[in-house]
């Protein structure tokens, strides 16, 4: 499927569904197409077409440009120091959730605090990633095969 012109598009559909909770049915009606139109563009059989792209773009809030690039178009000009496309995209989607969830479910008073929390969350699962992978290594380098496993979350202690 990796050979077919609207396999990046497709990975990048479907993730993206996924990830805002989307049915095909309601991206069909969403983007105003059949569901079967959504599922050949889920499994990367053909591509939208750039009025649909555009409407993608609008749905899930990213660039219209990126989505040309996934599905292989021509692209006049490439933004300073964008990454892959598919990348980019979801960089996007993810933008425009949380810009959606700011604006619906919490007050403007609340946002500084709310992106802090995510600032340290994501500092946290990162401090806690990157010791889980040191211990992990530690461990591989003891030999020692008598010691026994640890039974602790990723990144909690005791």
């Amino acid at each position: 499927m990796s050979d077919l012109p609207g396999s990046r598009f497709a990975g990048w559909l479907q993730a993206s569904m996924h990830s805002r909770g989307l049915t095909q049915a309601q991206l069909a009606r969403s983007v105003g197409v059949a569901d079967t139109q959504v599922s050949r563009w889920r499994r990367g059989q053909v591509v939208p077409t750039v009025q649909y792209l555009q409407r993608l773009a609008d749905t899930f809030g990213v660039e219209r440009m990126t989505l040309d690039q996934l599905v292989g178009l021509p692209v006049a000009r490439m933004r300073e120091g964008a990454g892959e496309p598919e990348l980019e995209a979801e960089l996007q989607a993810h933008q425009a959730r949380l810009r959606e969830v700011l604006q619906t479910r919490l007050p403007r008073k609340m946002w500084r605090a709310y992106v802090e929390a995510c600032v340290a969350l994501a500092e946290g699962l990162d401090a806690s990633a990157r010791r889980a992978l040191r211990e992990g290594q530690e461990e591989d380098d003891d030999d020692d095969d008598d010691a026994p496993p640890t039974d602790r979350p990723l990144g909690f202690r005791h």
